[in-house]
């Protein structure tokens, strides 16, 4: 499970960086649970100055960073299409 401090939880949700996945476990968007365990760890390391990055973590940082972001645009512009439906929709009708 993800450890989060209020703040950053809430920050995370308001950005769309999270989501509950099928077993309601909350997870880094477009990440498996393991995945966002590992990217959420790696992150507190990289930030600490503690994390190797002469290993293949780096590479796989790099990789899940993408999956994420990609997944996350994905989701905001849904859901900004989602928003701007119902007005088009309203305005072809008059």
């Amino acid at each position: 499970m993800l450890e989060l401090q209020p703040r950053e939880r809430a920050y995370l949700l308001e950005i769309r960086a999270l989501a509950k996945d099928q077993n309601n476990n909350l997870v880094f968007v477009g990440m498996t649970a393991n995945d966002s365990l590992w990217y959420s760890k790696y992150l507190a390391e990289s930030f600490k100055g503690t994390v190797d990055r002469n290993d293949d973590g780096q590479a796989r940082y790099l990789s899940l960073h993408d999956q994420h972001e990609e997944a996350r645009r994905t989701l905001l512009a849904s859901e900004s299409l989602m928003q701007s439906t119902p007005a088009v929709t309203e305005q072809a009708a008059h």
